[in-house]
């Protein structure tokens, strides 16, 4: 199963990942590393770096935002390290990645998925003239 990791300044990875849990139930593989307020760059490269070492298989490394620390610093590490880097996680990206991972889904298909503008989950929402005010979140492929 293709291991994958969330990086963001703060707590975001974190909440995003209990957030995922609450819809998609618990993940194998799946682990959130924050830089914390006043972290140093080297310090936070350590402890990614330490987590990378831990994974086998492949890999998926998402971000909060590209330029920042998590991204650095991943982008540093990717000389070491064998993964896909993708930036802009939210919540609708993870959670068509997680019911797409199987054990015979690859690096390059759940990358396609991620990838995917359908999952971006941006729109903007007009609930005037009659527009449809409830939406279904289904995990149910059928």
């Amino acid at each position: 199963m293709v291991n994958i990791v969330l990086l963001s300044h703060g707590p975001f990875c974190e909440g995003l990942l209990k957030s995922l849990e609450m819809i998609a139930g618990p993940q194998k593989n799946l682990q959130a590393l924050q830089l914390h307020v006043g972290e140093s760059p080297d310090d936070y490269r350590s402890q990614v770096d330490q987590l990378l070492s831990s994974l086998n298989g492949e890999t998926m490394v998402f971000i909060d935002l590209k330029g920042g620390t998590p991204y650095n610093t991943a982008a540093f590490l990717k000389q070491k390290y064998e993964f896909n880097l993708i930036s802009g996680m939210n919540m609708p990206i993870l959670i068509s990645v997680v019911t797409s991972r199987t054990e015979t889904a690859t690096l390059q298909d759940l990358t396609q998925v991620a990838l995917d503008p359908q999952n971006t989950g941006v729109e903007l929402i007009d609930l005037k003239n009659g527009g449809n005010k409830r939406a279904k979140l289904s995990l149910n492929k059928n």
